[in-house]
């Protein structure tokens, strides 16, 4: 075997191994999950069997733990919560809940784990607003709902006030829904205790059913 044919045996050999070994971490890539098809339809998060997707709550864990379907009365809903994701993992998300089905209408609330995380405000803004133009980019209406305090005094309440001052000048320069429930979990600047965990953080069953009432009146005003 001369050397040049060598040579070309070396190169495609080696093509064939980058191209395994690039398929297997793609195969075990699981910070980006697909959408999980079957012969029974498409199955949500919370393992929720759905025929169509008119409705999307896309968020972190918060949004993970409402049991939407049952709250907003309708089977169309796809619970997109992801427990422990920032709002740049989110976006990694939509073209998974999003674009394969074109929904309606997507709910969008983040950013608690970016707090923690000690993520700069101007970065959460920008990935909030990013995951927003990427909705509407697909014909989804885009609805964002504000990240919620920690129920807690120590909490860097004022930084989550910044960023949800901030998307909703944008909401409204963009025309899009900005659907603030805060003054359901809040009276006089204050967080209601009865409706959060011992973590501060998550909400007990009781703080959903006026969440998904606002939700309800936002998908009437849509015909949705």
């Amino acid at each position: 075997m001369n050397t040049k044919t060598s040579l070309i045996l070396s190169l495609v050999v080696n093509v064939i191994l980058l191209a395994l070994l690039g398929y297997k971490h793609g195969a075990a890539d699981v910070t980006q999950p697909k959408m999980n098809l079957n012969s029974q339809g498409i199955e949500d998060m919370r393992g929720n069997r759905l025929s169509e997707v008119s409705v999307v709550m896309l968020g972190n864990s918060i949004t993970y733990q409402g049991n939407w379907q049952e709250e907003l009365e309708r089977d169309d809903v796809f619970n997109g919560g992801k427990p422990g994701w920032t709002t740049q993992q989110l976006s990694w998300v939509i073209k998974d809940f999003i674009i394969p089905h074109k929904p309606k209408i997507c709910f969008f609330k983040g950013g608690t784990n970016d707090i923690s995380l000690g993520i700069p405000t101007e970065r959460i803004i920008q990935n909030m607003q990013m995951v927003m133009d990427s909705i509407q980019a697909v014909g989804t209406i885009p609805v964002y709902t504000p990240t919620i305090y920690f129920n807690d005094s120590s909490a860097p309440n004022g930084k989550i006030d910044q960023v949800n001052d901030s998307m909703k000048s944008f909401c409204i320069q963009k025309n899009y829904h900005f659907m603030d429930f805060r003054p359901v979990l809040c009276g006089d600047q204050q967080t209601r205790d009865a409706f959060y965990k011992e973590d501060n953080t998550h909400l007990h069953q009781k703080a959903y059913e006026p969440w998904a009432k606002m939700v309800e009146e936002v998908l009437a005003s849509y015909g949705i």
